[in-house]
């Protein structure tokens, strides 16, 4: 029975799409080809979120997605499968970490001739979310920094084998999110602030100023803080919550429903702050690209170009904080909860917004640069090889019709707020099943239809 509602639910979000939005690319190609009949677009994302909240009020009465989350374990076949793909995938991390950092280091000046800018900023940072909201936690075994330490602690337990690691309580610091939530924000930082973000040395002393700090971090405290203070670690082990594949605690594989994950994640300290940099971030790179952003930065160059764009990184991350903390504590004297427990408590409803909104954000850049990785594989460092016999692969700047595009970001901005909605509700009628689950969800309804139209406006108009 409920498997048969979220597929209704599901049918009933795509048709609405389809029907309101696709007058609306009749008549444009996507955002390089304004004006779109924008307020069409904005009418139809409107009305899917307001139907979807009608149809989780009255098909979904009681929770479901904590039991859904537990799933069914893959075949014993299977895991032995995975067992040896995963250390594959261990070796494969660790290559393509000495690749980057060492033509970072040593290749080509230029970020079109040197694999380390399309490594860091599309294959990790885009291309890992994805697969990671797909196939489950695959940055566990491909970060190299996890193998760097796995091998360490057998070195060290093969000459020492009585020596302890020392570790601070679990109370501590530590063992919270924030020292993640940073390292997000730092990378953000570069990508969207720093003057020169693309020069390969540039990107060479950022991997290694990273790698030492996460690395003894690790050293002192032992593996287990990669998992709870790396940032990479941190943020795709949320985005595998929302995965169909998983490992439960006891290391068995099992499969559940897409999403159903959250239902049972429990943030740390230190986790809301990581997705209000998410969309903050995205926020503040749509931001950029906007006229008058252009005026707000001038002629600044260089380092006063730099703080500029911080001002407004961090301006856009604070904004993003305020309205949803505020949302989630006006839900939360609603239900009648702590505020404490209200702002942890939208951590599902956010999530999947935050992924929706930054997929569909970069897809059409994902969908280029992804390709010059084609040729930049036979040739990392600039220096006219040819390994695998395609370094001259062309790239093709149309893969997909313009139409195409916009449907995918729509789509995505869309379904994600919806997932987000259903997630809220699970929750909801989890803590308070009465007409205070419904009272308490009209706050963060507002704000799934705020973030989405806005979202949306930025996304399309840029």
């Amino acid at each position: 029975m409920f498997r048969r509602r979220l597929a209704v639910l599901v049918a009933t979000v795509f048709v609405t799409v389809t029907a309101t939005a696709t007058p609306a690319w009749a008549h444009g190609g996507g955002p390089t080809t304004l004006p779109l009949p924008l307020g069409q677009i904005l009418y139809g994302a409107f009305f899917v979120l307001v139907i979807s909240f009608l149809l989780l009020r009255t098909s979904w009465p009681t929770a479901r997605l904590g039991h859904t989350a537990i799933g069914r374990p893959l075949g014993v076949a299977i895991a032995r499968v995975v067992a040896v793909l995963a250390v594959l995938v261990r070796t494969l991390g660790l290559v393509l970490f000495a690749v980057t950092i060492s033509a970072a280091w040593v290749g080509d000046t230029s970020s079109l001739n040197n694999i380390a800018n399309v490594m860091i900023y599309v294959l990790l940072w885009l291309g890992v979310q994805i697969l990671s909201v797909v196939f489950g936690d695959v940055w566990a075994v491909l970060s190299p920094f996890d193998t760097i330490a796995m091998a360490a602690s057998w070195v060290s337990r093969r000459r020492r084998p009585t020596r302890v690691v020392k570790r601070p309580p679990d109370t501590s610091l530590v063992w919270s999110h924030w020292p993640a939530a940073l390292g997000v924000f730092d990378f953000l930082w570069l990508e969207l602030c720093y003057h020169s973000p693309a020069e390969p040395r540039v990107l060479a002393r950022v991997m290694t100023a990273y790698s030492v700090v996460v690395l003894g971090i690790s050293a002192r405290y032992g593996r287990r803080w990669l998992r709870t203070g790396e940032a990479f670690a941190v943020l795709f082990a949320m985005l595998a919550a929302m995965a169909p594949v998983f490992r439960d605690d006891a290391g068995t594989l099992r499969v559940r429903v897409p999403f159903s994950g959250l239902a049972t994640y429990v943030p740390r300290r230190g986790s809301m702050a990581i997705v209000y940099v998410l969309l903050g971030g995205v926020g503040f790179d749509s931001l950029q690209r906007t006229r008058g952003w252009v005026d707000v930065q001038g002629d600044a160059i260089g380092w006063d170009r730099t703080w500029v764009a911080t001002f407004g990184l961090v301006w856009s991350v604070g904004i993003v904080a305020t309205v949803c903390v505020a949302a989630a504590l006006a839900a939360g004297r609603l239900r009648g909860t702590s505020d404490s427990d209200a702002v942890s408590s939208s951590f599902g409803a956010l999530l999947p917004f935050a992924f929706g909104l930054l997929f569909a954000h970069s897809f059409a850049l994902l969908l280029n640069e992804s390709q010059s990785a084609i040729a930049l594989f036979s040739n990392p460092y600039g220096k006219n090889w040819d390994l695998f016999h395609t370094a001259d692969h062309v790239i093709n700047f149309q893969p997909l019709r313009a139409q195409t595009v916009v449907w995918v970001q729509v789509v995505a901005v869309v379904a994600s707020q919806v997932v987000g909605l259903a997630l809220m509700h699970d929750r909801a009628v989890s803590d308070a099943p009465d007409a205070r689950a419904t009272r308490a969800q009209i706050p963060m309804v507002g704000l799934a239809v705020v973030l989405a139209l806005a979202g949306l406006t930025v996304l399309l108009k840029v």
